[in-house]
């Protein structure tokens, strides 16, 4: 039986210092679950052909600096993967902007925050169907700490779509739809030194959501001192990996 192949499509990219010292999007998800059976394959969105995608036992949305409130280049391509990918059943995840770009195809909604960016730890609260949800395996306590740095949120979602996480500052923290699309807000994929070179990047920022709403927002040198190296942080994505090999050993 050969090793599945999992297919990486960059929606973007992180910032030109960061890459250089870690690498992007993609490198980050491959490097934080080094040790599973698949084979990786990383392409942009605008070189993805979607009558190819078949070939795929799985694939990933990557994040990216991209919003949905202004026209992205490549949704009428992305909507046609989505269309491939649930007409293939093929396992798929999708990453911050990979979440927020998934749940709009299928019918969601996506706005601004009106809480204010949320950059920094996050503590998440999993519903009932997350508490079961393979995607989750091994977490065993329904409040898990994750690494989060995005100003849009996904509002709303479709009929086919159930929500597996919340926390105050998003309703949909994690979604599933069917059986085998998940998304999250969240990026399973980033460390300590990745999400603080996100919250030093975007410092002046946070300062100045934290005047306008010192309620939600804390000072940013609070946010990066309350920064750490979350445990199983990266878990998730070894789940959904984990469910792309056992699939493969059944077909």
């Amino acid at each position: 039986m050969s090793k599945p192949t999992v297919l990486i499509i960059k929606l973007g990219s992180t910032y030109r210092e960061l890459i250089s010292r870690w690498g992007d999007f993609d490198k980050l998800i491959i490097n934080s679950v080094p040790d599973l059976s698949v084979k990786w394959k990383s392409q942009k969105i605008e070189n993805v052909v979607p009558e190819t995608i078949e070939k795929y036992q799985g694939i990933i949305f990557t994040g990216a600096h991209d919003s949905l409130l202004t026209p992205y280049p490549f949704l009428k391509g992305a909507e046609r993967l989505i269309d491939y990918i649930i007409d293939l059943r093929i396992f798929t995840l999708g990453i911050c902007f990979g979440h927020q770009l998934i749940n709009k195809l299928l019918g969601g909604e996506v706005c601004r925050n009106p809480l204010g960016p949320e950059i920094g730890v996050s503590t998440i609260q999993l519903t009932l169907s997350g508490l079961v949800d393979p995607i989750f395996n091994g977490y065993g306590h329904s409040k898990i700490q994750v690494y989060s740095s995005h100003f849009d949120i996904v509002t709303s979602i479709s009929d086919n779509t159930e929500c597996l996480a919340w926390n105050e500052q998003s309703e949909f923290q994690a979604t599933r739809y069917d059986s085998f699309i998940y998304t999250t807000q969240f990026h399973p994929e980033y460390n300590k030194n990745v999400m603080a070179y996100y919250i030093n990047k975007n410092f002046a920022v946070l300062k100045n959501e934290h005047y306008r709403n010192p309620l939600n927002i804390p000072k940013p040198s609070d946010i990066l001192q309350n920064n750490k190296q979350i445990r199983n942080s990266s878990k998730i994505l070894g789940n959904f990996l984990s469910l792309i090999i056992q699939a493969n050993l059944k077909a």
